[in-house]
């Protein structure tokens, strides 16, 4: 079967102010799990959550506006770090009604910072020609010490044949191969909101090696590309979107 490769990366971050110290909410610790808290990796002292909020942000459909429909029918496959913002609501339902998608649908949570990379695994087994893949990071536990976290979305075209990037590996762990360029970050999309901006600066050419490095508290993953033809790749920021974060190296 032809590598699966990358020809349209949509992009958007938004810095979100819902968050309040668990330390305010009598009675909250007592009821998060202690294994999601040391997933969060961050001390109890300055950590926050997100308090639900009623408003039309949503990142995610906005990098699929800004993918924009595809000319046939193909699936969908929505990748969330976490939990739902909103428990009582089915959001993968919602997003397919509002967009009008018209191919198949699957959805993806709690995969944590694994979301943006070893999902690729996933991906490279279910993708028999083309599909479109949506990565969203909407964290429910925030570092008081880091500043307003964000929520962020990444949308992919992702086909097999010739393509403007060819994934080359990806897996659980630290990388098993090197990259001429290197991307790291904490979240899901981090690490591919640095790609984007190196990309929008000209940074990356053709031949070039590129490793997408996310590293969480207890699980990190990676991803490899090759940059195949970059002028053929559309890259796309969608209404809110903006770089923040991550590294290069």
């Amino acid at each position: 079967m032809p590598d699966l490769g990358i020809d349209t990366i949509a992009f958007a971050a938004a810095r979100r102010e819902e968050y309040v110290p668990l330390s305010s909410l009598p009675g909250a610790a007592d009821l998060v799990p202690p294994e999601r808290l040391a997933a969060a990796g961050i001390p109890l002292s300055r950590l926050m959550v997100r308090i639900p909020e009623d408003d039309d942000v949503d990142v995610t459909a906005q990098v699929l506006a800004a993918l924009g429909p595809p000319v046939v029918p193909q699936p969908l496959f929505f990748v969330r770090s976490g939990p739902l913002r909103d428990p009582n609501v089915a959001a993968l339902a919602g997003l397919v009604h509002r967009s009008g998608w018209a191919g198949e649908d699957v959805g993806l949570s709690h995969l944590d910072e694994l979301g943006g990379t070893a999902v690729f695994g996933l991906l490279e087994w279910a993708v028999e020609s083309e599909a479109t893949a949506v990565i969203c990071d909407e964290p429910l536990f925030a570092d008081a010490a880091a500043g307003h976290p964000r929520f962020a979305a990444v949308g992919l075209r992702v086909r097999r044949g010739a393509s403007a990037l060819t994934v080359s590996g990806c897996g659980e762990g630290k990388p098993a191969l090197t990259g001429g360029h290197r991307f790291t970050g904490r979240g899901p999309c981090d690490a591919w909101l640095a790609f984007c901006a190196a990309l929008a600066e000209g940074v990356v050419a053709d031949g070039d090696r590129v490793l997408l490095h996310t590293r969480g508290p207890l699980r990190e993953g990676w991803l490899s590309l090759r940059a195949v033809d970059v002028t053929a790749l559309r890259l796309v920021p969608a209404a809110t979107a903006s770089l923040l974060g991550g590294r290069s190296g």
